[in-house]
């Protein structure tokens, strides 16, 4: 996985006005009026493209996306458009969604979708009120109901893999961070995920993937790392990526209204409810360990910083059952 140095991703790629161009071209968008680089993302390289015809997406796929993991990730959207999920349309060229771009004696794959007009909800600075996190746990309830049929993918951020990323980096990070993650792996042995209800799970709804467009609708991008997984785990994902404040009884209200608006098209058992917060502790140390690891290794950037930052947060909070409260339907 690339980090920070963005143009690595792309074979140290810069000059993406030619890209810009040549997409134009190939696509018919009409003539490039501008380009953008969006930095925000663990994986990918994205850009947003101006041109006489409208605004666009690109997502130039990382140089280390093996072929089939391009074709899943293209299916999974494919699927979650036709199951009403509000993610942006992808455009094609000759039936096929992933276009080769020859450039400098590289291959660039790219995706092309529709840009949706709004603002990453990172990048907003406040936190969602209460209509747009029902609006996010509607898309949530979507997404889970999909039988998406797609290869397992290994995320080194899903909780289900907690124990194998906690023996290889435990040892890496900062000593402080260490005391936090060390206290909930030994809560998370104490679950057993074979109980868990299972479905699959978008496994990262958290700020940075999600836009909020100028008519105030939710939409979700980044299907990744979509996976078959207990479907608990979208759930605390959501409540530490789209909840969080710095305001803990504000935390708590918010992600009782992600619970409750869930629960009205997917009911959660009685296990997934009481085992909730570990789940939730899980994903913030979770959080610590791969941001802090980063930032041990590699050159640390503003969004792994925020990541740690919530991650420290969520475990702080100390979720409990008590905070959690189900509505009667």
């Amino acid at each position: 996985m690339e980090y920070v140095n963005f143009y690595e991703r792309i074979h140290n790629i810069k000059d993406t006005k030619n890209i810009a161009e040549k997409v134009c071209q190939y696509y018919k968008l009409g003539k490039l009026i501008n380009q953008k680089h969006i930095e925000i993302g663990y994986e990918d390289f994205n850009m947003i493209i101006n041109t006489s015809t409208g605004e666009y997406f690109i997502k130039i796929l990382n140089k280390s996306r093996p072929k089939n993991e391009q074709i899943r990730l293209v299916d999974i959207l494919e699927k979650a458009i036709k199951g009403g999920v509000q993610v942006p349309k992808i455009h094609q060229i000759n039936s096929e969604s992933i276009f080769e771009l020859e450039i400098n004696n590289k291959i660039l794959n790219i995706i092309v979708m529709d840009y949706i007009k709004g603002t990453n909800v990172l990048l907003l600075n406040r936190d969602l009120n209460h209509d747009e996190i029902c609006s996010v746990a509607k898309e949530m309830a979507k997404i889970n109901k999909i039988d998406f049929q797609v290869e397992p993918y290994y995320d080194e951020w899903t909780i289900t893999n907690f124990e194998s990323e906690y023996n290889k980096k435990i040892g890496k990070i900062d000593a402080e961070d260490k005391l936090l993650v060390e206290k909930v792996y030994k809560q998370m042995l104490k679950v057993d995920f074979k109980k868990f209800k299972m479905s699959y799970t978008h496994a990262d709804i958290i700020k940075s993937n999600l836009i909020l467009d100028n008519e105030n609708k939710i939409w979700v991008i980044d299907f990744s790392v979509l996976n078959y997984l207990p479907r608990v785990i979208e759930l605390a994902v959501a409540m530490f990526g789209v909840c969080l404040t710095n305001d803990r009884e504000i935390s708590i209200d918010n992600m009782n209204i992600l619970i409750n608006e869930y629960n009205k098209y997917n009911k959660l058992d009685s296990y997934e409810i009481s085992n909730l917060p570990i789940i939730f502790n899980c994903i913030s140390a979770m959080n610590i360990l791969q941001t802090s690891f980063i930032k041990a290794t590699d050159e640390t950037f503003e969004e792994n910083e925020h990541w740690l930052s919530e991650g420290r947060k969520g475990i702080l909070l100390n979720l409990s059952t008590n905070d959690i409260k189900l509505e009667c339907n």
